[in-house]
């Protein structure tokens, strides 16, 4: 454990079901935060503006859990639950040395099963005792607006399997040839800056979709080589490689792909020219906005997941 050091506040509720702490990369430990850390996230959180109706009690969304009402058996009604101070759930990535690398662990992070969001970097100055404080405004004013806003009653469970493929993640990007495959990076890096728009945006929808066009089509020659043919195809192709089946059927049942790419590329219209969605008729194999939503995202993780294990496969997919 990293006493007295640097570190990276986790944002996200989470109960941790690992022991603690966790090597994720060389000098780069995810634990539990301390009492002079604590403080400190505290103190910047309440001075944001962040959480206020909780802070005007002195308390943050992570000193609480939500737990069902015995009083009410015949209904789901939840009640909070006030954490003892070592039950807290203020989890951090404590590092030695600069932050260089603390930004590529959040671009890999976003490409795990439960993606970490680093959204406050607090700087140790053993000049002063004391720290300095590194975010991005934007990208940290999204994140707590939308665990205020979307309060929900339960934590994202993470064990070791979860933190160690970070890991492994982040090894496979670092041994990326960047020099041969700098577009791949730069994709990564895309879906990072999508954090910059509000979570509920349109335009994260049609940033999905730039994604994954990006990565595997190619400027369309006629007719016959649309972007929608070259994704439905394409997906095809690769989802046989992918080492976790991409499950279409958990979003939209069983239904072709390419019929699941058509109305999503419809519904990608209807956003591009400022047209109704109509989820109850014409794209109703869709559900909703947020379905095609969580399915595009995992699109656009699985799809970066596996670049970086075969680059060159996504070059060589581009030109055909």
């Amino acid at each position: 454990m990293l006493e007295n050091t640097s570190f990276a506040f986790i944002a996200n509720k989470l109960n941790v079901n690992c022991t603690l702490p966790i090597k994720i990369i060389e000098n780069h430990y995810f634990q539990k935060a301390n009492y002079i850390q604590i403080q400190e996230i505290k103190n910047h959180l309440k001075k944001s503006g962040y959480f206020s109706d909780y802070f005007q009690f002195n308390l943050s969304p992570y000193e609480f859990v939500y737990v069902q009402d015995e009083n009410t058996p015949e209904k789901q009604n939840f009640k909070s639950q006030h954490l003892e101070p070592e039950e807290w759930k203020y989890y951090i990535l404590a590092f030695q040395g600069n932050n260089s690398e603390i930004y590529n662990l959040q671009q890999v992070a976003n490409l795990a099963e439960i993606e970490l969001e680093i959204a406050l970097v607090f700087l140790y100055h053993k000049e002063v005792g004391g720290y300095g404080i590194q975010k991005n405004p934007i990208h940290s004013f999204n994140c707590f607006f939308e665990i205020d806003r979307n309060d929900s009653y339960s934590h994202e469970s993470i064990n070791d399997t979860h933190l160690q493929e970070v890991s492994l993640i982040y090894q496979d990007f670092k041994n990326l040839d960047e020099a041969k495959y700098l577009y791949i990076k730069q994709a990564i890096k895309m879906l990072e800056e999508l954090k910059h728009l509000p979570y509920h945006s349109k335009f994260r929808i049609i940033g999905l979709f730039t994604i994954i066009e990006f990565l595997i089509t190619h400027k369309q020659i006629d007719t016959g080589d649309s972007i929608t043919r070259q994704v439905t195809n394409k997906m095809a192709l690769l989802s046989k490689r992918f080492s976790k089946q991409l499950d279409y059927s958990a979003f939209f049942k069983d239904i072709p792909e390419s019929t699941i790419w058509k109305k999503l590329y419809a519904y990608r219209s209807c956003i591009a020219h400022g047209t109704q969605a109509d989820f109850q008729k014409e794209l109703s194999v869709l559900k909703d906005d947020s379905t095609a939503r969580k399915f595009l995202k995992l699109v656009v993780k699985t799809l970066l997941r596996h670049s970086l294990s075969e680059p060159q496969l996504y070059t060589d997919l581009k030109e055909c």
